[in-house]
């Protein structure tokens, strides 16, 4: 067990990234300033500027968080090879569309701040979709290997599949629908799917 604690600089920065999120969502990324974050967290503009460089680096931080979290869940369902690929495609579709969902939709104000992220620092956003790919692309692999899926293009239907998901991965849509409506067209798209990838 590991029992080490975290150095003292890193439970500030962790310190200053969780006053951050709770000010984004109550006020929104775009009202927030440093100085009213430095404020928060009890220390000067100066000392919060010696942890981070902008806002947009606390956002970029706190996005990139999220995002990990997010592929590390599917990355679990990817790895049940005990389950079939069309179950686990299935599971990867919808855990996505449930975290987003539940990320972003029940605070509206925290779009403010992936605005930003996309505007500013699509690195982050195209990593995430790199890793993303490369899951789909394990997973339609698995699938062929075990007589399930049939493509003549395995990168391909990764990147097919990826785009007919968009809708369920993007957070300014999350507050259009409620989770059970997105979760009956999260459906048809995995039946629809799955019809063009099952062995004939």
């Amino acid at each position: 067990m590991n029992t080490k604690k975290p150095l003292p600089e890193e439970e500030t920065r962790q310190r200053i990234l969780a006053a951050a999120a709770e000010r984004f969502i109550q006020f929104g990324y775009n009202k927030t300033t440093m100085a009213e974050l430095a404020r928060d967290c009890g220390m000067s503009a100066a000392n919060l500027y010696r942890y981070f460089d902008s806002k947009l680096d606390i956002g970029a931080k706190l996005a990139c968080g999220c995002l990990e979290t997010k592929r590390i869940l599917l990355r679990g369902i990817v790895e049940q090879k005990e389950r079939s690929a069309a179950e686990r495609l299935r599971d990867v579709v919808m855990q996505s569309l449930d975290y987003t969902h539940g990320q972003w939709a029940e605070n509206p104000r925290m779009n403010e701040m992936v605005n930003a992220i996309c505007g500013e620092r699509m690195d982050i956003v195209e990593e995430h979709r790199r890793g993303e790919h490369r899951l789909l692309v394990e997973l339609i692999a698995d699938g062929i290997a075990r007589g399930e899926f049939q493509t003549d293009d395995v990168d391909d239907s990764a990147t097919a599949i990826a785009t007919a998901i968009t809708a369920f991965n993007v957070p300014l849509l999350m507050p259009l629908y409620s989770l059970e409506s997105f979760r009956k067209r999260a459906e048809s798209v995995v039946k629809l799917l799955l019809n063009g990838l099952n062995k004939r």
